[in-house]
């Protein structure tokens, strides 16, 4: 689920802007920003982009200011070091893209980053930016010019990258909807219940409702998409969330043997390292579902361990093994 809020910067947000700015691995990034970086550029920094009338967000998380967006003649964007590497960066900047283009005026956004910015470059593809060219930039913390891919998102290309909409083969994968609830209460067996942690032995319908409207498609990890067989009904669902990222499945029983979990699988993995900038996806399965073990594995997961979980179908806590699979093991994988 989204954890930032995104709010109007003000004076007394000189201090916090100054720690993460000031950091030389945050500013090194950024094109027109000094170094060393004073409260007294913080705020002449305040004030000139209140007066240009610029689009401008203080990103705060857990009740901290931990970064800042904005919409001039391009997006920009920073994050404070300690916030690195939690995809808060790409939560912010698809949330504020939303915004943009939900104005049916604004047809194109621009943006760049430096070369050797690589962050920057995935949370940028992630949303969908297209490359356009390689330019020198000035860097004022480098006191040089700096090779830089300038990209630039169009309305139609966020507009598709809004949707999930996955075919394989067999399959679709498409985002869950309230309508999916009868199916979902027909697939989700005792058996099948005993496989997944928040789904008790009876599964009602208002249950499902609540299931599917809490883990609705919003753009970033925190979700379930619903599995559409041949015949284009539900057969089951497949999505990731927690911390660390994990993915999940489940198919209906009449579903099991057929190859099915491992071509959605597959489809999954592929477009959640095309979709989002993380760097490796988690997994589980409870001991006595080694089916779900050998559909892992062949994607490329490793075994990293064993813990005690948990289903609301289970009447006590059973062994789960655990597997992660970086985005460069994936990448290698032939």
């Amino acid at each position: 689920m989204p954890r930032l809020v995104l709010r109007p910067l003000t004076p007394e947000d000189a201090d916090a802007i100054v720690a993460g700015v000031g950091n030389y691995d945050v500013v090194r990034w950024l094109s027109q920003v000094p170094y060393p970086y004073s409260r007294a550029d913080a705020l002449d920094f305040l004030e000139s982009r209140v007066a240009a009338d610029d689009l401008i967000w203080g990103i705060e998380h857990e009740g901290q200011l931990v970064g800042a967006i904005s919409i001039g003649d391009a997006l920009g964007y920073w994050l404070a070091r300690p916030h690195w590497g939690k995809g808060l960066g790409f939560e912010a900047v698809r949330a504020v893209v939303d915004h943009w283009f939900a104005n049916p005026d604004n047809t194109v956004l621009n943006a760049s980053y430096f070369l050797d910015n690589a962050r920057s470059g995935q949370v940028l593809g992630a949303i969908g930016f297209r490359p356009v060219e390689v330019v020198d930039q000035p860097s004022r913390a480098l006191s040089q010019n700096v090779p830089s891919q300038k990209v630039r998102l169009t309305h139609a290309d966020w507009a598709a990258r809004a949707r999930y909409d996955v075919r394989t083969d067999r399959l679709r994968l498409r985002a869950l909807e309230r309508t999916d609830a009868h199916g979902l209460v027909k697939i989700t067996t005792p058996a099948v219940a005993r496989m997944v942690s928040s789904i008790p032995e009876t599964f009602t319908l208002a249950a499902a409702k609540a299931f599917i409207n809490k883990r609705r498609w919003q753009g970033v990890p925190g979700f379930l998409l619903a599995i559409e067989g041949p015949g284009g009904d539900l057969i089951g669902c497949i999505g990731c969330g927690g911390n660390p990222v994990t993915a999940m499945i489940f198919l209906g029983e009449a579903h099991w043997g057929q190859g099915y979990a491992s071509e959605a699988s597959a489809a999954f993995v592929r477009e959640f390292f095309d979709r989002f900038p993380v760097s490796a996806l988690h997994a589980e399965h409870f001991v006595d579902n080694p089916a779900s073990g050998r559909v892992l594995q062949r994607l490329g997961f490793k075994r990293i361990g064993t813990h005690s979980g948990t289903s609301e179908a289970r009447l006590e806590p059973a062994p789960v093994v655990e597997y992660r699979l970086t985005r460069d093991a994936y990448r290698a994988k032939p």
